[in-house]
Parts: C-alpha cells; structure tokens; sequence
C-alpha cells in the first residue's frame, strides 16, 4: 500500500473542485479497491479488529512519511451513535483512530465529537442523500476544550467527504483551530 500523493480532495478531483472544505488536509492509505477494499469491508466486524489496528499504523506511518501542513495535537474517531456501535460490537474509527495516535504519540479524543442521531449507511446513498444524511449530525463534547486545538479525525473509508466535511464544520464552529483527515481508503464516487 502506499501514500498516493493525489489525496488532497482539494486536488484534481473533479467532485471536489467546487467545494469549500472545513478541513486543510487529507492523508490515506490508497483506493477503494481490491485488497484494500477487502480490509475495510473486514474491519467493520468485531472479529478482524487486529486488521484495523494494523491498518491504523500503516496509516500513521503515511502522516508520518508525508507530514501534514502542520502538527496534529489530538486525534479523534468519526463519531458513530451509541445505538449503532451497540448493535455492531466495535467501532472501527475508534480502533483506527487508537492506533493512529498510539503510534504518533498524540492524545486519543474518542469523546471530541458526539453523533445526535442514528445515520443511513452512507454507501447506499447519492452524493446529496450523503450530505443530507449527515448535515447537522455531530456537535463536539461539551466536556472536552477543543478551542485552539489542531484535530486529525480518522475514519475508514472518504467517498464523497460529506462526514468529513461535516465533523470537521462541528470542529470548526466548537473552536478548533484546523481540522486535518486521515482514511484507510479513497473512493471516487461513480453517481
């Protein structure tokens, strides 16, 4: 796997071009397909936690082989909703986001963003069924100081950057001072 250097949604990304992103920088593994596919689709069951750790420090190893704009002083998982991280046994952002942090050295924030309500699975939805999905779906923790911070939120996999765009607006409006993305994989959305 590697760090594909065209990963910042800001790029040539013909979906991305018309956007204003809440968040500076995106870092990931590689595509959405093959192997990579498989590991995702994987590290989404209880079962294969040891792979999504795995792939959390290959993914600290590309921040750290392409270092962001600026230093991350934290680093949160995209939230998911109690009921859903109930039902599911695991929550593959937050394992992600431990192993990120454990291997960068930085603090784990699993609390920094709260999901308000149970979400339709972004994969079965459109480009603007995503951003509606999501839109007004996090707000950050009342009980963690987040003004000032430099915020690196990891999740699975980007497709559109509707929930990244979203957790890092949530980010922004609670004070942070950037907000920086890091996913296993990218997909192109083909709608």
């Amino acid at each position: 796997m590697i760090c594909p250097a065209a990963d910042v949604p800001r790029g040539d990304c013909v979906n991305c071009r018309q956007e204003k992103w809440q968040f500076r920088e995106v870092r990931t593994l590689g595509s959405y397909q093959d192997a990579l596919r498989e590991a995702v689709l994987k590290i989404k069951h209880v079962a294969y936690e040891p792979l999504a750790i795995a792939l959390g420090q290959r993914l600290a190893e590309c921040i750290q082989d392409r270092p962001l704009v600026e230093h991350p002083e934290v680093v949160a998982p995209v939230p998911m909703h109690w009921f859903k991280r109930l039902w599911r046994h695991t929550h593959t952002a937050q394992t992600l986001a431990r192993a990120v942090a454990l291997h960068l050295e930085l603090p784990l924030a699993s609390g920094l963003l709260v999901c308000r309500r149970p979400l339709a699975r972004q994969a079965s939805l459109t480009p603007p069924q995503r951003k509606l999905n999501v839109r007004g779906a996090f707000r950050p923790s009342r009980l963690i100081r987040l003004t000032g911070k430099r915020v690196l939120i990891v999740d699975d996999v980007m497709t559109t950057g509707a929930t990244a765009q979203e957790t890092a607006r949530a980010l922004v409006e609670g004070g942070a001072a950037a907000v920086f993305v890091a996913t296993v994989a990218r997909s192109s959305p083909d709608f």
